[in-house]
């Protein structure tokens, strides 16, 4: 008996050593990131983090324990089974936690059952491990795949053989009871709320935060919250207070400046720029010589100068650009039919008002889910890489840009007017390659990243003036957004960075050019701004807040994993949802600007379970 109880203890306890190394090694692969940090964060992170590694060795432990209650006589077939179980396991665990190494660099969070969307178009998840050292991982996987089956072989080869008979009946009860009270380490003690996120959340540096988190637990919670959670986990007051909160932010009734020189149906064009960061625009304190094309084209058009993207992954932009819909920390709508059928949209609205839709991309429009809300959301036309010779597939996403600005050029010429066509390029999304000449050097992901950048922009900037040679130029506005920001280039580190995107409005029909807005303004509000320069209706738009009508209320909201951003011209605060902590702060915002943050999150999630 003794013996069996031993092995339980010490099975356990090498998982709990084992997931503390894990955390050594994901401090190790970020070592950036480490150093930023003060090295007391780094042993408060292993401290605070072990009550979900022993919380999750707790769900590990219930096989072997329940098993071994059945070993009073006979044992040999539990050495077998158990041994089997430990490589199975382990070979998981040690999976999520080499892929979530290179994860958290692209996404900035833990690996989570997010990921489990994109197995659904393999070629694309593979197409984004392009910039990955792939090779090394695969090395890293086996090397720890091996060395952590041996530990917990050699456990089990010293330990198993020695047990001796016992009574059966004692042996089952004693295991079964320690069998049950294995809930204690899983729902991490005896206090109200069982283990969750907030438990090892403890510092205001994120990257503090993400270090404490044991990856397997996450992932499997994310899974079960996403399968079960109907609940909004984001209360912080009452429903309609913060309603009454959010709806303040909308209620401009000032008239709408108008950019545009005439009061008939004009053509649009979006073009919606993938990972398109104000870092890599020099008039915007970018980067310089990354996207010169762009800047040239600043002094022609209206340059919005400080918009925010409402989220971090394109498939949240998407719905952010076309139905002025904000991002939710947790979720994503459009991987939800049955929801994004309910979103008001600018392809939906502008061909009920007579427009021509089409929609162009160079790769699959399955991935994340996206070519279903693309057909509910109406567009008369969807091109894609089905649509594309093979000769043109030179991108491991499909076709570069060059090619499908080149497409959507040509069917411009005969398509009925007015037309709504909206074009998402590729080519600067991992792996950053290009079908041309490399311009900026270097061969890691940071100048990879901008090298792709600069071929999407001289590609948009040919698009543009061969555009300008058409004879539908003359009243036709072209919009030029990202889906989203991103964490590269590292010029910038605050949260804020990430998300500060470009919007650039060219054409023919613009009233002004080589004008700056410099208004406070959100990914969202694109929409509703587009509407009302086409005199068309938007009110179904409640998201979006026309950012040329006078009077409105300047601000900007931004979602990421557990996390949300809340802007005001006087300042900003970045606040984890889960720990409750304000990571960042700038400025002299006021108190309750907390509150006015957290309202927006409560009521954009509530509207999202509602749908």
């Amino acid at each position: 008996m003794r013996k069996r109880i031993e092995f339980i203890g010490l099975y356990g306890l090498l998982w709990i050593v084992l997931f503390q190394f894990f955390r050594i090694l994901f401090l190790i692969y970020h070592h950036k990131k480490t150093l930023e940090l003060p090295s007391s964060l780094w042993v408060s992170s292993a401290w605070h983090g072990l009550q979900m590694d022993i919380s999750f060795t707790g769900y590990i432990l219930v096989i072997p324990t329940m098993l071994i209650a059945f070993t009073a006589r006979s044992w040999s077939w539990y050495y077998k089974t158990l041994k089997v179980f430990s490589a199975v396991v382990s070979s998981l665990i040690v999976f999520l936690v080499v892929a979530d190494l290179e994860l958290f660099r692209a996404w900035g969070f833990r690996i989570d059952g997010s990921s489990l969307h994109y197995l659904k178009t393999p070629a694309e998840a593979l197409a984004s491990m392009g910039s990955s050292p792939v090779f090394s991982l695969l090395l890293l996987f086996m090397i720890l795949v091996l060395l952590v089956n041996r530990l917990l072989g050699t456990v089990i080869k010293r330990s198993v053989p020695s047990f001796q008979k016992t009574a059966f009946t004692v042996n089952f009860i004693v295991f079964l009871i320690l069998t049950g009270s294995l809930i204690i380490p899983i729902r991490g003690g005896f206090q109200l709320a069982p283990m969750n996120e907030s438990t090892v959340f403890f510092s205001t540096k994120s990257f503090a935060n993400y270090a404490a988190v044991n990856v397997p637990w996450n992932y499997v919670a994310s899974l079960v919250n996403a399968t079960y959670s109907k609940k909004n986990p984001f209360l912080y007051s009452d429903e309609k207070e913060a309603e009454r909160i959010v709806s303040s932010f909308y209620k401009a009734v000032g008239e709408t400046e108008q950019l545009i020189n005439t009061e008939q149906p004009v053509n649009v064009v979006v073009i919606i720029w993938e990972s398109f960061t104000a870092k890599v625009v020099a008039g915007l304190n970018g980067v310089k010589n990354v996207t010169p094309q762009f800047d040239r084209l600043s002094k022609e058009g209206i340059l919005f100068t400080n918009m925010y993207a409402s989220g971090n992954r394109s498939d949240k932009g998407m719905v952010a650009i076309l139905s002025g819909y904000p991002a939710q920390p947790t979720q994503s709508i459009i991987k939800i039919p049955k929801k994004t059928v309910s979103l008001p949209s600018l392809p939906k609205t502008l061909k009920n008002a007579g427009w021509y839709t089409s929609f162009y991309y160079g790769g699959e429009t399955e991935f994340a889910n996206m070519k279903s809300y693309f057909l509910q959301q109406g567009f008369d036309k969807i091109t894609d890489k089905n649509d594309f010779d093979k000769a043109d597939m030179n991108s491991k996403w499909g076709a570069h840009d060059h090619i499908v600005l080149d497409r959507l050029l040509a069917d411009l010429d005969k398509k009925k007017q007015p037309f709504f066509s909206s074009v998402f390029t590729l080519s600067s999304h991992e792996p950053f390659e290009v079908p041309v000449k490399t311009v900026i050097q270097g061969n890691d992901s940071e100048h990879l990243f901008l090298n792709a950048h600069h071929y999407t922009d001289a590609s948009i900037g040919d698009f543009i003036e061969k555009a300008k040679t058409k004879p539908w130029w003359k009243n036709t506005l072209v919009v030029i957004i990202a889906d989203h920001g991103h964490p590269l280039p590292e010029t910038q580190k605050t949260k804020p960075s990430e998300f500060h995107i470009p919007m650039l409005w060219l054409g023919g029909v613009l009233e002004k050019k080589g004008v700056r807005i410099d208004s406070l303004c959100s990914q969202t509000d694109f929409a509703a701004t587009l509407l009302n320069q086409l005199h068309v209706p938007s009110t179904s738009f409640k998201w979006s807040n026309d950012i040329m009508k006078k009077g409105r209320v300047p601000f900007a909201y931004f979602a990421f994993s557990n996390g949300l951003g809340w802007m005001k011209p006087q300042g900003f605060i970045v606040r984890d949802n889960i720990g409750g902590n304000i990571t960042e702060n700038s400025g002299v915002l006021k108190s309750y600007e907390e509150k006015n943050g957290k309202a927006y999150l409560q009521a954009s999630f509530t509207d999202y379970l509602k749908r």
